[in-house]
């Protein structure tokens, strides 16, 4: 009533000066209709202010179809509405429809500092959103936002985190997008024009696309359940795990290529179609580069304007990926033995050991794992228990409150079982199974104390039910190759520091240990191959630019060839 009394005061009083001034100008916020009066200005936007009846201008326009638009499917707000807008929303629709408006209600929750403090004034510890902006793009701070909880549970925001996700996310997809657009504009290649069908193309490229079809799934079951959370993150991971740190490494070569066979076509419009398919998945969470690298990429007006991506069923192959993401946790395993034994990856070694079961799975791609660990043999066995001094005995710190009068019984169980089988269980959270007493007990890694250890000259690494074996005896041939790896790492660094292009061919003119030059002189033309050098000369001169090659300081002088 007093709200009424006052708008018919406000009315009177426009009415009262509207001959004093050339117009009153009056009109719906919302559907921005001319009014003359306060009064049909407020009783419109009030109407039609309300979602969902505000988006379809109800009851003014949309009578027709309006209950097949209504209710709506979701209602988003801050947590701070629970009492006020949902709450209006539902008494007024419930009033007025007999329904509640929305299906659903998502809450975004509060954004607090990165200690979980409320930002405040006071506190000083609040952030400008557009001063990130300007540092980082908005892009960024959208996909960090969406990345690091879900809206419905308290974001702490740490700028640091902000700056992660701008180098892991953005600059790999950056970097991924740049070397294609090199190469094919190098190249003069237009992968629009051309097309090679999957079953022809090789089994990298059908293992991406098969990964990024299940992508496409996993993406939009998840943004059907509203968590973009999940989303994000699952992009992030195949753009940085299978995109750019495992295809566009494992392809390089095929990019190098002088012609333009069918394989270098297939690596060409793979690398198109997921870029194409990455730009229209992330346009709703990063619209701007999304928008470039579309339109760059396809010539259409906006990714905006494009369909979402669909699952293509057909290019789903389980296998396919189950066995190159074997491929590449046994060579994450691999790297992280060599960590250990603190063996530089340029350094070759004989062999890896792998479980024999693998061996009808993989084998024919051992060549990849070799080149990936730069081992020189791949043995699938299946007695890894002769490479592996272990103990395995119950913790009975953890298992004695858990089995009580059990325990003595437990440790009797447990040096009858398969002590392998066991370990690769209870790894990384499992359990396994196992009768003590006539009762069924599930063992944790918590509850028994585990020692396992190579044996003399091999490193042992396993992760998730996973072992590999490192041989890490190294033979005089294998240090000379591990020195001359190392002589064309400096070389190619030195190329680049140069400025010179990649098909350049130069001479090499260097002074080093003898060890060094027995190397040199053992893998002379496998460096001339690897770094296009037409001579390796070694001279006496002291003033050449010094590299450290394995603990040996090495001078090396480049020149180029015109």
């Amino acid at each position: 009533e007093l709200v009424e009394k006052a708008v018919e005061k406000i009315d009177e009083s426009i009415e009262l000066h509207r001959p004093f001034v050339d117009d009153v100008h009056l009109k719906c916020p919302h559907c921005g209709k001319p009014m003359t009066r306060v009064k049909d200005v407020i009783d419109c936007w009030f109407d039609s202010g309300s979602m969902p009846f505000a988006q379809h201008h109800y009851p003014f326009e949309n009578k027709e179809n309006f209950d097949e638009l209504f209710p709506a499917d979701f209602i988003c707000e801050g947590i701070d509405q629970t009492r006020g807008w949902f709450y209006s929303l539902l008494a007024i629709s419930t009033y007025v429809k007999g329904v509640s408006p929305y299906k659903r209600v998502l809450v975004n929750d509060l954004i607090l500092d990165k200690f979980g403090k409320k930002m405040s004034k006071s506190r000083g510890n609040g952030v400008d959103p557009f001063e990130l902006f300007d540092k980082y793009g908005a892009d960024a701070l959208r996909w960090y936002l969406l990345y690091v909880s879900p809206a419905w549970s308290p974001t702490k925001f740490d700028e640091d985190g902000l700056k992660e996700v701008l180098s892991k996310y953005f600059g790999t997809i950056k970097n991924v997008y740049t070397f294609f657009t090199l190469y094919a504009n190098t190249d003069n290649v237009n992968p629009r024009k051309f097309f090679v069908e999957y079953k022809d193309r090789p089994e990298l490229d059908r293992w991406i696309i098969s990964k990024y079809n299940n992508l496409v799934k996993y993406v939009r079951s998840s943004m059907v359940e509203f968590d973009l959370t999940k989303v994000v993150r699952a992009i992030q991971d195949f753009v940085n795990e299978d995109l750019s740190n495992w295809y566009i490494r494992r392809s390089r070569r095929r990019f190098w290529a002088t012609e333009l066979t069918e394989d270098k076509k297939a690596v060409y419009v793979t690398t198109y179609e997921i870029l194409v398919g990455l730009s229209q998945l992330t346009a709703p969470f990063a619209p701007y580069i999304s928008e470039e690298m579309y339109i760059n990429l396809t010539g259409e007006k906006s990714v905006h304007l494009s369909y979402y991506p669909q699952t293509n069923e057909s290019l789903i192959d389980e296998n396919v990926e189950h066995r190159m993401d074997l491929i590449k946790d046994l060579v994450k395993l691999g790297r992280a033995s060599r960590e250990t034994t603190k063996i530089k990856v340029r350094q070759p070694i004989s062999k890896i050991l792998i479980d024999g079961k693998y061996e009808e799975l993989i084998s024919d791609l051992t060549p990849l794992i070799m080149e990936e660990l730069n081992v020189k043999e791949v043995v699938f066995e299946n007695n890894l228990n002769s490479f592996m001094d272990f103990t395995m005995k119950p913790n009975f710190k953890t298992c004695g409150p858990k089995l009580g009068s059990n325990v003595k019984a437990f440790a009797s169980e447990l040096s009858n079982v398969n002590a392998l089988e066991v370990i690769s269980a209870v790894k990384n959270g499992g359990i396994y199974k196992m009768a003590v007493n006539g009762a069924e007990v599930e063992v944790d890694e918590e509850m028994l104390d585990i020692r396992i250890a190579a044996k003399e000259g091999y490193d042992v690494e396993m992760d998730n039910n996973l072992f590999v074996i490192l041989d890490t005896n190294l033979t005089k041939e294998l240090i000379d190759e591990g020195y001359a790896r190392e002589f064309i790492s400096k070389i190619q660094q030195m190329r680049k520091n140069n400025g010179y292009e990649m098909m350049d061919n130069i001479k090499i003119f260097y002074n080093g240990s003898e060890e060094i030059q027995n190397a040199v002189k053992s893998f002379d033309e496998y460096i001339k191959s690897e770094t296009l050098a037409v001579s390796i000369e070694k001279t006496d001169d002291t003033s050449y630019e010094v590299q450290n090659l394995n603990g040996f300081d090495t001078g090396i002088k480049l020149e180029k060839i015109n």
